[in-house]
């Protein structure tokens, strides 16, 4: 499993007041326990989710390889490509997320000096998952 990693890496480099603008521009939204949020392979939404309360299970290829909790992002990889989604996350509880969309955080992170290093972090991330998970 890959380690925890704390979801709010993705602000870094931003202004407390941007990161409470992107935050109030985010939507808050539940799920029940066994819906399914995000599916593999389906075409990216442009959002990403960090959990504000409960817990999800991610599966690539029907396989479970990690179990996300408060705190957590995940979908990132949405904010800065339109590849399709890489693996299909379902609530384990009920869970309660802040949902991002795309183009609020381009223009933040833009302004940013550290907008590459977020992006590259984002990548790196997701890279390293889709290779210890498979």
């Amino acid at each position: 499993m890959p380690e925890k990693r704390d979801g709010l890496y993705i602000f870094e480099g931003l202004t407390q007041k941007e990161i409470s603008y992107f935050v109030m521009m985010s939507e808050v939204k539940k799920f029940a326990s066994g819906t399914k949020i995000i599916s593999e392979w389906n075409a990216t939404d442009n959002r990403a989710y960090l959990i504000e309360s409960g817990s999800v299970d991610v599966y690539r290829q029907k396989v479970k390889i990690d179990s996300l909790h408060t705190g957590d992002i995940f979908g990132e990889m949405a904010l800065i490509t339109d590849e399709p989604r890489s693996a299909t996350v379902i609530a384990n509880s009920p869970v309660e997320v802040l949902i991002f969309n795309k183009n609020e955080f381009l223009i933040l992170c833009k302004k940013s000096w550290l907008y590459d290093d977020i992006k590259w972090k984002i990548l790196r991330r997701v890279k390293e998952n889709f290779y210890e998970n498979n």
